[in-house]
């Protein structure tokens, strides 16, 4: 059963005001899948169950049923009290829109919360205009119950519901050593040249705030999103317009997860009175952490450097042969970088090896 089926902590009771709670109940209608007009909406990541937050600090808890999907997963889906009591088939509607999507097994961890306008609005921070938003914590996307209003802010549910979705995608990915929650999962951030845009300050990474539109988690959801709505206009930052080299990436970042870095291992040999230098070279087309680690003879002394088309990145100058160079983050500044590994002898002779941990 999916973990998110479990009791989670919503507030709802002692969030609308006894005014508000004395109007007639409203009916939850069908989920339409209807494309927008606009893209522009607010919503709300929450990277964990923070502390003074109204899914933290719960006043009440919801029991969340479990729908099936056609793949045989199942999606916990609960419903505010707010609403007349609800048609199953109702909310079966949000999960057939939701199994319709590009997904993977992660669908069958998430929890779908369905609220009217307000209530929405409070439990996703309380900034005013906010339709829905995602908890990291507990996998609970909070969306609307009602279609938004197309002729005013020409954006629907179901696109909201699509760019929340791409939220719980980069939850399930990894994107070592950086966090795809924030970053976008390891194929498209690579794509789009997140980690050196981040590192000049073109993009601002889980900005949920005044660079909101800088914000590549936030990309990465549109991104998705407009995989699904193609013909939409693209309203965030103009760097991570999506192209077709982007849907493919997010599309083998939905179905071709990264797990982790490849190792590839260049052997090599010097002879008495030969040559001194070699040469190895290797393609870096992800970006990540990056490693090389130089085994040679005991009682010789080789050197190591690398170098990209940037220039150099590093060299050793110890003694022995067992020398090594690390990057926490390599960043590319182009698709397909060509990264050049060079032994150097200083003294001594016979075979060594050169391990290389990268990416991909």
């Amino acid at each position: 059963m999916a973990k998110c089926l479990a009791l989670v902590a919503v507030a709802v009771a002692f969030l609308a005001p006894a005014a508000a709670q004395a109007r007639p109940r409203p009916h939850l209608l069908p989920l339409l899948d209807e494309a927008p007009f606009s893209t522009s909406f607010k919503d709300a990541v929450i990277p964990s169950a923070r502390h003074g937050s109204p899914l933290a600090h719960a006043s009440a808890t919801v029991n969340f049923s479990a729908f099936p999907t056609s793949e045989g997963y199942s999606v916990g889906v609960a419903v505010s009290p707010a609403y007349v009591t609800p048609d199953p088939t109702i909310e079966q509607t949000y999960v057939n829109f939701l199994d319709g999507l590009p997904h993977s097994t992660e669908l069958q961890d998430l929890g779908v919360y369905i609220a009217p306008a307000d209530e929405v609005m409070s439990l996703c921070g309380g900034q005013s205009g906010t339709l829905a938003c995602y908890d990291a914590g507990s996998q609970v996307m909070v969306v609307p119950g009602q279609q938004t209003d197309v002729a005013a802010d020409g954006v629907t549910t179901s696109y909201v519901i699509t760019h929340e979705y791409g939220h719980h995608i980069a939850n399930h990915r990894a994107d070592a050593p950086f966090d795809a929650f924030s970053m976008g999962p390891k194929y498209w951030s690579s794509y789009e040249l997140v980690c050196i845009r981040s590192a000049q300050g073109l993009l601002v990474p889980g900005n949920e705030g005044e660079s909101y539109d800088l914000n590549p988690g936030e990309s990465w959801a549109e991104t998705y999103a407009h995989m699904v709505y193609r013909d939409v206009r693209w309203q965030l930052t103009p760097l991570l317009q999506p192209d077709d080299g982007s849907f493919a990436a997010a599309a083998k970042d939905i179905s071709d997860l990264w797990h982790a870095n490849r190792v590839t291992t260049f052997r090599g040999s010097f002879r008495r009175g030969g040559t001194s230098t070699k040469r190895f070279q290797f393609p870096l087309s992800l970006d990540g952490s990056l490693s090389v680690r130089l085994s040679g003879p005991r009682k010789s002394n080789y050197n190591l450097a690398i170098a990209s088309e940037n220039g150099d990145q590093g060299r050793t100058h110890a003694a022995g042969s067992r020398d090594s160079l690390s990057f926490k983050a390599a960043c590319r500044t182009q698709q397909v970088e060509t990264v050049t590994v060079t032994v150097t002898r200083v003294r001594g002779a016979g075979p060594f090896s050169v391990r290389v941990d990268y990416a991909g």
